[in-house]
């Protein structure tokens, strides 16, 4: 059986590093959107990183990502899971998703949410915006 987590972090970022010895995590590059000339816009690889805490045993994560006029419909769902050691209840886990070749079809603003069993334990707004200009 599992605990639900409490969300502590959802980071999107370009790529994160870990430290073979230490499990230590490096984000590179953290942004809250992209800015593109027209849509669709395929942005070639995020990193969706995950910091959760409180949790007991392997607990199952899904990330989903939705254009925020249209919050039901999931754009993206990714399933994971994450196991938190036994006897230590306050262990801090972390997680990553990497999404490659996601294609936001519309402007505007959407919402990376994490979700414990279908319920949202994290959330973090991301948004598409117009380029002006040539690139």
């Amino acid at each position: 059986m599992s605990v639900r987590p409490n969300g502590l972090s959802l980071i999107i970022c370009d790529s994160v590093i870990e430290d073979a010895r230490t499990r230590n995590k490096s984000l590179i590059s953290m942004f809250n959107g992209i800015l593109a000339q027209q849509v669709p816009a395929r942005h070639d690889k995020m990193c969706a990183f995950i910091a959760l805490g409180g949790g007991r045993g392997q607990v199952p994560i899904t990330l989903r990502l939705c254009h925020d006029e249209d919050y039901e419909t999931d754009l993206l769902r990714l399933d994971g899971a994450v196991d938190f050691p036994p006897g230590d209840p306050h262990a801090v886990v972390g997680l990553v998703f990497e999404i490659r070749g996601f294609v936001f079809r519309k402007f505007g603003n959407y919402t990376f949410e994490v979700l414990h069993e279908n319920v949202p334990v994290l959330a973090r707004r991301f948004a598409v915006n117009t380029l002006e200009g040539p690139a």
